[in-house]
């Protein structure tokens, strides 16, 4: 990886932020204190459709034409994120990418992303209190329920510098709920929801791992 301010790069040209350790409020109303024990890096940009595409052809995964005909649906351009993604799917991508580059690459902690999105003042979305409108976050079926390319609304921008941490599509946690059917969280909203989704506290669930959703992404 290449290195420069607080940005890093891998050699696909990824880009990754730097998020230090230490205390943030957070929580599903902002107020609850967690504390990350080491600093990380979190993608900048959700994983696009270019790059897990990619992937499927790069290694043979088990991804149908009619998975693949959805996420082309959803998104259909480059640089839109990779959507219809579960989360087994998503792991496996990590694995490619530490295959491909050498490089450790692992989905977040739900902890690790709030930091990430909302910084350390218990903010509710990743850029402040504000509610949300069509200058911060991709929602709402904002163009005839397609997703948009990534990074497209800088003012939506995260303290620490990620982009589309709220609306656009949905994105997968390493954890999952204290439940028999171990149900994975999602974070963020989609370009399917009402701006209450894009509250940066809040968690969505979905079970099995192998479940394939169109509004389901990952970074």
């Amino acid at each position: 990886m290449s290195q420069g301010g607080d940005l890093i790069r891998d050699n696909l040209g990824q880009e990754f932020c730097y998020i230090p350790e230490g205390n943030f409020l957070g929580g599903v109303d902002g107020t609850e204190e967690l504390t990350i024990r080491a600093p990380y890096y979190m993608g900048r940009f959700p994983v696009t459709s270019a790059l897990y595409q990619a992937f499927l052809s790069d290694t043979g995964h088990d991804y149908s034409k009619d998975d693949l005909r959805m996420l082309q649906q959803v998104s259909p351009m480059p640089e839109c994120p990779a959507v219809n993604v579960s989360w087994l799917d998503a792991k496996e991508f990590c694995r490619w990418l530490r295959r491909k580059t050498g490089d450790y690459y692992s989905l977040p902690q739900n902890d690790e992303w709030e930091k990430a999105a909302r910084g350390e003042d218990g903010r509710t979305y990743a850029w402040g209190n504000e509610k949300p409108n069509a200058d911060y976050a991709y929602f709402n079926k904002s163009h005839v329920g397609l997703t948009t390319q990534v990074g497209n609304m800088p003012k939506g921008t995260s303290p620490y510098g990620c982009l589309d941490m709220s609306g656009n599509a949905w994105e997968w946690c390493l954890d999952s709920f204290d439940d028999p059917r171990d149900p994975h969280i999602l974070k963020g909203g989609s370009w399917q929801n009402e701006a209450e989704h894009l509250d940066c506290g809040i968690k969505l669930f979905s079970h099995p791992a192998d479940k394939r959703r169109n509004y389901a992404g990952f970074r």
